[in-house]
């Protein structure tokens, strides 16, 4: 016997075993985190009928919905719950504007506020939030969110209900306005490319490697069955792949040379399951979190779960790359291309991104709570 096969053996068991520990974990969280926002969701209930016994002074009237079809069992029940839900308000009307292939969200929303919407309502999953926010940005229309999809990252990280379409609807109506950053990125294949390329708006992370490689991987049949984690089991045989050398520059002309699996851009650093990826990704400091991660083998990727779960409590990875850089702007070259994300939505290759922050220009409808 090769003198290489028990190593091989060993290494390969180890792979095994931490992808293993992080999808238990990852299970438990997301369980412990569904049960948190459940609780989260009566109290937004129970507060919100309180302050529906008195009118606010900025209450909307017209209100659109653009909503993704493929999202809903039955589209016709979906829209006659908000209905009731909205009639519950007393004047205030509402429009409902669906999601096409070729359009998925951004010419509705166009649309419903060419209609007069004060209030656009984005009713799908992450792509349609993201396209909703796009045309919304920097105008003085409120967005709203009803969270159907598998990830519903911002939703989570504005506290706003998961799976009570009344919960969603009444926060949306009767709950608080708040002024939240968005992200803009450009990528290509050269750094020409990136600079020329049309932006594309982000608001919870964007990044390119491992994580959009998982994010690709995950069938739509297999995230309706057992939802994010999809994104873990269908990645499982991306996971330990080889670090490349990667370069970021920030807007004072500093670069940062290092070999990683991934680099991600955060807007906000909330995941599913509650796991904070970025603590210094707040969706009102103006700023974005840089975060690149490089891994030797079973150790080095366990070291990184380990410390991403409870940082506190342990040591900084020694077999792997954990670098983070909080700016306004970034600039990332990889020495290949590398698959692209935009809150969960899979982008063609690059090699270069440009991203940067704009403050404040969302004005997003959120519970009093959040």
């Amino acid at each position: 016997m090769s003198p290489h096969v028990p190593l091989l053996i060993a290494t390969l068991v180890g792979v095994v075993a931490a992808i293993v520990l992080l999808v238990v974990v990852l299970v438990r969280l997301t369980r412990t985190d569904r049960r948190i926002e459940d609780l989260h969701a009566r109290a937004t209930l129970a507060q919100q009928d309180r302050d529906e016994t008195s009118a606010a002074p900025d209450r909307v009237t017209e209100v659109g919905v653009v909503m993704n079809p493929s999202k809903h069992a039955d589209p016709e029940t979906f829209r006659a719950r908000v209905e009731r839900a909205v009639a519950r308000i007393s004047g205030t009307r509402v429009r409902f504007y669906e999601t096409t292939v070729e359009d998925p969200g951004y010419g509705q929303a166009q649309e419903a506020v060419e209609d007069g919407a004060q209030l656009v309502i984005a009713a799908g999953g992450d792509g349609t939030v993201r396209l909703v926010a796009a045309a919304l940005a920097n105008t003085e229309v409120r967005m709203g969110i009803i969270p159907v999809g598998t990830g519903n990252l911002l939703a989570r990280n504005l506290n706003i209900p998961l799976d009570d379409v009344d919960a969603a609807v009444r926060a949306a109506l009767a709950g608080r306005d708040r002024r939240i950053d968005v992200g803009w990125l450009q990528a290509g294949l050269s750094a020409a490319g990136a600079r020329e390329a049309p932006r594309q708006i982000f608001l919870v992370m964007s990044g390119y490697g491992a994580d959009a490689e998982m994010i690709g991987a995950a069938t739509t049949q297999l995230k309706k069955r057992i939802g994010w984690v999809a994104y873990v089991l269908a990645g499982i045989n991306k996971i330990t792949g080889t670090s490349h050398d990667v370069r970021i520059t920030l807007p004072d002309g500093r670069t940062h040379e290092l070999k990683a699996r991934t680099v991600l851009i955060g807007n906000t650093g909330k995941l599913p399951g509650g796991i904070v990826l970025m603590p210094g990704a707040q969706l009102d400091n103006g700023m974005l979190e840089v975060l690149a991660l490089g891994w030797r083998g079973a150790a080095g990727l366990s070291q990184i779960v380990t410390h991403v779960m409870n940082p506190r409590l342990s040591a900084r990875p020694k077999l792997s790359t954990m670098e983070r850089y909080l700016t306004a702007s970034v600039a990332v070259a990889a020495s290949k291309p590398q698959p692209v994300q935009l809150d969960g939505d899979t982008e063609d290759e690059a090699t270069h991104l440009v991203a940067q922050v704009d403050p404040s220009a969302l004005r997003i409808r959120v519970p009093h709570s959040g």
